[in-house]
């Protein structure tokens, strides 16, 4: 077995509908459009893996949208056996982003076959007013069902909730946490509403429509939901995401650590030994690309020295368990309170620093940004 591990990122770029606040790359497409791109991911698949099977071993899978549960039953089906048929593997978490209303038994225990382990569920809301505000395609009620038929069947079960939200309440965030958590959800994901230009929502909230939380209220939700996460039991251990019994996302902790992914689809985005791409952003560059059978490398970058520092830095910050010093200092050569001892002593009421780890003290992550930036060269 090789020692190098890999995860894999697969993009699903199909929506039954666009909600007001996304700007991610997708397309609300026929089912004939979705067999044709589930055809070239496929090549794209085999391609790769005659790539990276002798060299690496994927030990994460991870399938995201867009809505990956949109595919049908057999589509869904292909693209796992792909990924078995071209790559060796070791998977010890393989995820699927699910929408609530795309989801049912037959769905879910088509996904189970495949050897899916993980269902990452757009819930955002328990709140059914506050969803039809989104332009969710789900209510509340198609929303406790999928989890409590994801649970059922053996998945580990991972909740996103949306904080922010123009009209929400601390009740509604309070909801969404008894709900889960009553129904079992062992990770929860925590987002701040990202108001994107050119979306719908923006416009809404130009026209007075809606109105959006300033960032103290919105500072003020993401206390609230820690507060009472950590009440329920769950532990954070990154920014936006909190878990019980260690259930962290094996795949996402990938990016945070700086490991090798491979992404592939539509938009999807890959770092392997130091090196940056990503694939296409439209269908027809896309799959013009693949029809010339060669490796989709777009906007190709090898990572300075500085630039792995900085990443480094940024995304270790973004954990709870903070940056490993020893772990810096042998993979680039340096004394790492030397280099940064501008930024150390800046921030040192944000932070605690040793000789072996860096973290932000928990009151300041809220305002993290405004401390790593000191870090960046």
């Amino acid at each position: 077995m090789n020692d190098k591990k890999l995860g894999i990122y697969l993009h699903i770029p199909f929506c039954k509908s666009r909600c007001v606040y996304c700007d991610f790359v997708s397309s609300v497409a026929k089912a004939e459009d979705m067999d044709c791109y589930v055809n070239r991911l496929c090549s794209q698949i085999k391609d790769e893996g005659a790539r990276y099977s002798d060299c690496y071993t994927v030990d994460t899978v991870y399938f995201g949208g867009g809505t990956p549960t949109l595919l049908s039953e057999e589509n869904l089906s292909r693209l796992s056996e792909e990924i078995k048929r071209n790559f060796k593997l070791d998977i010890k978490e393989f995820t699927v982003e699910a929408n609530p209303c795309t989801v049912d038994v037959k769905k879910l225990s088509a996904l189970k076959e495949s050897g899916v382990t993980r269902l990452s569920i757009g819930v955002q809301t328990f709140n059914d007013r506050l969803l039809k505000m989104l332009g969710r395609r789900h209510d509340r009620l198609q929303a406790i069902n999928a989890i409590k038929i994801a649970k059922e069947l053996g998945f580990d079960v991972s909740a996103d909730c949306m904080l922010a939200l123009p009209k929400q309440t601390f009740e509604d965030v309070r909801e969404f946490v008894e709900i889960a958590d009553g129904l079992g959800v062992e990770h929860i994901s925590a987002y701040m509403l990202s108001v994107e230009e050119g979306t719908p929502l923006q416009k809404l909230i130009d026209d007075k429509t809606l109105v959006q939380k300033s960032d103290d209220e919105s500072a003020e939700f993401y206390d609230y939901i820690c507060s009472i996460l950590k009440d329920k039991g769950y532990r954070r251990y990154e920014v936006s995401n909190f878990c019980k019994n260690n259930k962290t996302s094996a795949h996402n902790l990938k990016y945070w650590q700086r490991k090798d992914y491979l992404g592939m689809g539509l938009s999807a985005h890959s770092l392997i030994d130091g090196v940056r791409w990503r694939c296409a952003n439209n269908f027809e560059e896309y799959y013009r690309l693949l029809d010339k059978n060669q490796p989709i490398r777009l906007d190709r970058e090898v990572l300075s020295e500085e630039d792995k520092k900085s990443e480094f830095i940024m995304l270790a910050l973004r954990l709870k368990e903070g940056l490993d010093v020893e772990k810096f200092e042998m993979t680039f050569g340096v004394n790492f309170a030397k280099e940064y001892s501008y930024a150390l002593k800046k921030n040192s009421q944000f932070i605690l620093f040793d000789s072996k780890r860096l973290w932000i003290k928990e009151e300041y992550i809220k305002v993290m940004n405004s401390i790593v930036v000191d870090f960046l060269k």
